[in-house]
């Protein structure tokens, strides 16, 4: 994409979200990296210059460099809210459910029931 492309009649494009955010190249409305807190700015295409987001005749800018990072913490945050709020309750109370049951592979120093059919791989037979 080249600078003159955003001044064209039928350049339609109004928001960018740059994930590389390579500063001005390849894409010449990648003027500096956002952040997670404040992911937007504006770019205006005729003076080349930061401006307002969302606002008519810009282009929106969303180019926050560590956004490929942001899905492991999300994902790592959702999966302790899961934990908290749906295992801790059976693992510290009663496993009503048996989802401790369930998640058991070792007791009493074998394999629990639900698991013994890997009693062949620890003894090596597979």
């Amino acid at each position: 994409m080249l600078e003159e492309d955003y001044k064209k009649n039928d350049f339609k494009i109004s928001i960018i979200a740059d994930v590389s955010c390579d500063i001005a190249d390849p894409i010449p409305s990648t003027l500096r990296p956002s952040t997670i807190a404040d992911p937007f700015y504006g770019y205006n295409p005729f003076n080349g210059q930061e401006d307002e987001p969302w606002k008519k005749g810009n282009i929106t800018v969303m180019a926050v460099d560590n956004l490929p990072g942001e899905l492991p913490r999300d994902a790592s945050v959702e999966f302790g809210k899961g934990l908290i709020e749906k295992v801790y309750p059976s693992l510290f109370g009663e496993d009503s459910q048996g989802i401790i049951k369930r998640a058991t592979i070792v007791e009493n120093s074998g394999l629990a029931e639900r698991y013994s059919y890997l009693q062949d791989f620890l003894d090596g037979k597979e």
